[in-house]
């Protein structure tokens, strides 16, 4: 990834990266607050990163990272060489970050730093590792470059196996499912819900059917809305529009008491599919709003369904 090789982001709980497209995500745990991932290849884990909600002391919290990087298991040294003064970038790519750097070299080589954000106030700390013969030096450098740890504009990335889409920053995720030939988040704030899912070969998946059939045969036994389906495009593709009301005695109380204060009835269920030929791949976005409303266009918006064919 030298500005010869294609990139793919990684967006996840507000951390986000842009990494070379073999790298997969291998593990991930936590939250908004705490949590951790690790990205790997086909030959070992390439990138770890962990993040919590407050203030570390970075010498401190380095020191203790290196003495565990050499020590190795039961105490056996590990053979590394530890720089604690490597700079593989300059201060002014993270202008807003009180920063440390190291690398390490022996039979494992990596860069790794450490910094408390003072715009989001987290703290962070990132590595990325590779064999002595694979040389990643400029690899590892423009990935830890491109790491950030927030939302942007009041939008944060989610992007996981090539789907890449915004959502607004309060959003939190819940359930998500990632199996073969699908993806799925499904985020939410109160009462307010996305979901954002893809299918991959469309063919297996459509059956022959329109998107319109599709979507009504698929969902016909939901209880939880009520809802019209409108065959429209959507960026540039054959799609659907959904919408209607959230099932239940609660929303049709709320409806009586819209319409007795005169006020404007919001939608409360909304969404669209589209099937995308360049990437053979069905998209589906759906909000349940029972407030001001979810911006369901710039979500939708955001993912480049294109893209995904190209990389």
């Amino acid at each position: 990834m030298t500005g010869k090789e294609k990139q793919t982001p990684l967006g996840w709980q507000g951390i986000f990266a842009l990494l070379p497209t073999d790298w997969k995500l291998g593990a991930v745990g936590g939250d908004q607050r705490t949590g951790y991932l690790r990205i790997d290849d086909e030959r070992m884990p390439r990138l770890q990163v962990k993040w919590a909600p407050h203030r570390i002391d970075l010498v401190r919290k380095r020191d203790e990272y290196v003495k565990r990087l050499t020590a190795g298991r039961r105490g056996r040294p590990t053979g590394l060489e530890v720089d604690l003064e490597a700079k593989f970038f300059g201060g002014r790519a993270k202008p807003k970050k009180d920063l440390v750097t190291f690398a390490w070299r022996g039979p494992q080589c990596g860069y790794g730093l450490m910094w408390n954000c003072e715009t989001c106030g987290r703290s962070l700390i990132a590595q990325v590792t590779w064999r002595p013969e694979e040389r990643w030096h400029d690899v590892a450098r423009e990935v830890l470059a491109s790491l950030e740890d927030h939302a942007e504009g009041g939008w944060k990335t989610w992007a996981l196996d090539g789907l890449a889409f915004l959502a607004p920053e309060k959003y939190e995720l819940g359930k998500w499912r990632w199996l073969t030939g699908y993806l799925e988040f499904n985020l939410a704030q109160m009462k307010r819900t996305l979901k954002v899912a893809r299918w991959g070969i469309v063919s297996r998946i459509l059956g022959g059917r329109t998107l319109s059939e599709w979507y009504q045969q698929e969902n016909w036994r939901r209880r939880d809305v009520s809802f019209q389906v409108q065959e429209m495009e959507l960026k540039g593709h054959d799609g659907i529009a959904v919408w209607g009301e959230v099932s239940g005695i609660k929303p049709r109380l709320t409806a009586l008491a819209e319409r007795a204060l005169r006020r404007k009835p919001v939608v409360q269920f909304a969404g669209g599919a589209w099937h995308c030929p360049e990437s053979n791949r069905l998209y589906l976005v759906e909000t349940v709003d029972a407030g001001e409303g979810v911006a369901l266009q710039g979500v939708v918006d955001s993912i480049s369904c294109h893209a995904e064919a190209e990389a």
